[in-house]
């Protein structure tokens, strides 16, 4: 038996896949830590080389011994180099496995979760789990690594003397202030920044995806100003936050400069009080500069880490959201019955309800058309019955299973839908016909010849092979509407939803579309269309009238087309002679 597993699953008891991918690379993070103590000890050659120079060579000015100190320095920061080199390619790997481990769940969470709240602002979790990235195995935990490290550098200045210890802690002390008082004062403009930046881009996005509406309406100068004023505001408050932190920085590097020499001038006057050696004195500069190096690779790496424990709870928040349903055992391909029982649906994200407890049955092969005023929920309906939308209430069984407990890919592969707005991908006819999957020429092929469109794509520059562009771009609306019932129909699938399929259709496209419904019944295909053409309707088997989210009539097309075509007053569930209100 075959089963599927969740975004939540993450096989070894853990809450999410990023508490797993976290764990997974534990063990890599305890050997940078690990390894960063040789390294810093190996940082200390430079220092140790002054002090054996200044105080043993130049006083026995012995050529053998400094060429000797030489070479072993020289062989000491090579492999100091190399550690380092193999720390920077522990955390490469690790920052691969967690992508790796990660990238898969992290799409199907935000897709779950924008498909159920429609909120597209979740899509910033695949920014979010680059930041935990980069800061979980960058440059970020190498400097942290590092800064358990720090007492090794300060017990070598008390050693080599007190007052140089407690001259370094003070150093240490002042930089973390700096940190912090960065932190303090340019963090709340950098926010700022952002939230301004992020709503520009929002304003920009809309002016160019609704760019024509905009030209037609004379809209242009008005969202101009207003991508202007937000683009200002944000680049005001992005130059303070820099100006603030541009200032402390400046300030902090003249510190650890100053530090350096200060040290250096201390030492200086205890070799002339005779308390420590001219080697200790130089030694000092190194072994003072690299203390508050450590300490200030450290704490400039704050804002990375803000950034990623924020980013790490919304991650968190995110996969959390999302229900993980037992595995699902491998059903068999559908036969088409459809069953809905008490079906009430809400806006996602909302408590006001669009469909109210809808219930009918549809067997194998039936045609059903469904009908009815704008705003009865008829859209919505076609979204629960593909398993868009779930059910807040009732059930949708397909051959008696509720769509919920289908896997996902394989209830796809057996479902035909063809949405009002049709949605095309950047690629070519015969890969969107595919559904982008491994391409069947000969389904390809039929799928079109089924929707009627073989010869419309035919005429196309390069046929099946020619590029569509992004929604489609480059096709009329009526191609796109066509070409996207062929991607419905595409791999033989049991139940087939079409969403005012004629909506954009010339005489000859209703023409194709009649003869493709007359196709679906002849292979006893199971076909929903939501419609207001009679020509249509003429060829259903079932009608299905909504009113205001309910089901005001459901009944075999003899028992309820004569009466919608009647030449008499309508009723309000009822449909005029010619067309059905959409």
């Amino acid at each position: 038996m075959q089963r599927t597993h969740n975004v939540q699953g993450s096989g070894n008891g853990l809450a999410t896949p990023l508490d797993a991918a976290l764990h997974a690379i534990r063990p890599g993070l305890v050997h940078v830590l690990v390894l960063s103590l040789p390294i810093n000890l190996l940082a200390l050659t430079g220092a140790v080389f002054m002090t054996e120079v200044f105080d043993r060579v130049l006083s026995t000015r012995s050529v053998t011994t400094l060429l000797a100190l030489t070479i072993l320095m020289a062989l000491l920061l090579g492999v100091w180099v190399q550690l380092d080199l193999f720390r920077a390619s522990i955390l490469r790997r690790l920052g691969m496995t967690v992508s790796e481990g990660l990238n898969t769940s992290i799409y199907e969470a935000v897709y779950k979760n924008v498909l159920q709240s429609r909120r597209l602002d979740k899509l910033r979790a695949f920014s979010d789990l680059e930041a935990v990235r980069r800061f979980s195995t960058g440059t970020s935990v190498a400097s942290l690594a590092d800064l358990p490290w720090l007492p090794i550098y300060i017990a070598v200045c008390y050693w080599l003397h007190p007052w140089l210890g407690h001259f370094t802690l003070v150093c240490v002390g002042l930089v973390v202030v700096l940190a912090l008082l960065n932190d303090v004062l340019s963090q709340p403009r950098a926010k700022r920044a952002s939230e301004l930046s992020s709503h520009s881009a929002r304003i920009m996005g809309m002016a160019v995806r609704d760019a024509e509406t905009l030209q037609a309406l004379g809209m242009i100068s008005t969202f101009r100003d207003r991508w202007l004023a937000a683009n200002e505001q944000s680049v005001a408050w992005d130059l303070s936050a820099r100006h603030v932190g541009k200032a402390v920085l400046l300030f902090g590097k003249f510190w650890r400069s100053f530090a350096s020499f200060g040290a250096t001038g201390l030492c200086a006057y205890l070799v002339m009080q005779k308390e420590t050696t001219g080697g200790a004195m130089f030694a000092s500069m190194f072994i003072v500069g690299g203390a508050l190096g450590i300490v200030q690779n450290a704490v400039s790496q704050w804002h990375s880490f803000v950034e990623a424990r924020h980013a790490h709870g919304r991650v968190q928040e995110l996969f959390r959201s999302l229900d993980a349903p037992p595995g699902r055992l491998a059903l068999p391909d559908p036969e088409g019955r459809l069953g809905v029982e008490g079906l009430s649906v809400a806006v996602p994200g909302s408590s006001r309800f669009i469909l109210r407890n809808v219930s009918f049955d549809l067997p194998a092969g039936a045609v059903l058309a469904v009908v009815g005023p704008s705003g009865a929920g008829k859209s919505t309906l076609v979204r629960a019955l593909v398993g868009v939308w779930a059910p807040t209430m009732g059930t949708v069984r397909l051959d008696g299973a509720e769509l919920q407990h289908w896997d996902p890919d394989k209830l796809g592969a057996q479902l035909g839908y063809l949405p009002q707005n049709v949605e095309l991908f950047d690629g070519t006819v015969a890969e969107n016909i595919a559904r982008f999957g491994a391409i069947d020429d000969n389904a390809v092929l039929d799928a079109a010849r089924l929707a009627g469109v073989d010869e419309v794509i035919q005429d196309l520059p390069h046929a099946y092979a020619t590029l569509i562009g992004e929604s489609g771009s480059a096709l009329s609306g009526g191609q796109r509407q066509r070409i996207g019932l062929a991607r419905a129909l595409y791999g033989d699938p049991a139940l087939i939803v079409l969403d005012e399929p004629n909506s954009n259709l010339d005489v000859p496209g209703e023409a194709a579309l009649a003869e493709a419904i007359r196709a679906i019944k002849a292979q006893s295909k199971t076909c929903i269309i939501i419609t207001h053409k009679v020509n249509i309707l003429a060829l259903a088997d079932y009608v299905l009238v909504l009113q205001d989210g309910t089901v005001a009539r459901f009944d075999t097309r003899q028992a309820i087309l004569p009466e919608m075509t009647a030449p008499r007053s309508v009723e309000p569930a009822q449909i005029q002679p010619s067309t059905v209100a959409s």
